[in-house]
């Protein structure tokens, strides 16, 4: 493993993270400006969910990355 491959992962699994939160955080207004307009909600809801589920997975992702950086710090692999 090569540490600096793991690092630009890293800031690439950041920046992606980053994007991610935004896409959610403008969803959850979405939902909530709908809701306030007595529209359906569902579609909006379900899509947050997938939204959410997503980064959930690049949060994951990430930690993975973290550890495996741990471990070529510590020489393990």
């Amino acid at each position: 493993m090569d540490r600096d491959v793991e690092l630009r992962h890293l800031s690439e699994a950041d920046v992606r993270i980053a994007e991610a939160e935004g896409v959610v955080s403008k969803q959850i207004k979405m939902v909530e400006k709908l809701r306030c307009d007595g529209q359906d909600t569902s579609v909006a809801e379900e899509t947050l969910k997938a939204f959410q589920e997503t980064l959930q997975t690049m949060r994951d992702h990430r930690h993975e990355i973290v550890k495996t950086i741990e471990q070529i710090d510590q020489g393990l692999i």
